[in-house]
C-alpha cells in the first residue's frame, strides 16, 4: 500500500512457458480503490524461458528496488536467475557471477 491508497501488485499473474505450474509471467497491477477494482498498468516480462515465481515486496522500499524475484523451470531441475525491480515495473536481472566487489544488473527491455 502506498500513499494516498493506491495499492500496487507485482506478480507472476500471466501465462508462462510451463503452463499449470506455479509462476507466469511478470505483471504490475494497480489498485487506486483499496482492491475493488485493478487495472494492468505493465508486462513487465513476455517470451520468458523459465516461469517467472516468489515475488516478494521489499518493505520499506526504496522506489529503485521495489520487489525481488526468481525464475525457473518448473518441472525439473535448471538453472535461475535473480530479478529485480522498481517502482515503475522496470526490471533488471542480477548476474550470474559476481566478479568483483559490484557488478551491474542487466535491464530488460520492457516486456522480456
Amino acid at each position: 500500500m502506498e500513499a494516498g491508497g493506491v495499492w500496487r501488485l507485482i506478480a507472476p499473474t500471466e501465462p508462462g512457458p510451463q503452463r499449470y505450474n506455479t509462476g507466469g509471467e511478470m505483471a504490475l497491477w494497480v489498485s487506486r480503490d483499496q482492491g475493488r477494482s485493478w487495472k494492468k498498468e505493465k508486462q513487465m516480462t513476455t517470451g520468458s524461458r523459465f516461469i517467472h515465481a516468489f515475488a516478494r515486496a521489499a518493505v520499506n522500499a526504496h522506489p529503485d528496488f521495489y520487489a525481488i524475484w526468481s525464475d525457473g523451470h518448473a518441472r525439473q531441475s535448471s538453472e535461475c536467475h535473480l530479478y529485480f525491480c522498481d517502482r515503475d515495473g522496470r526490471v533488471f536481472r542480477l548476474p550470474r557471477r559476481m566478479n568483483g566487489e559490484r557488478e551491474t544488473p542487466a535491464e530488460l527491455k520492457a516486456g522480456r
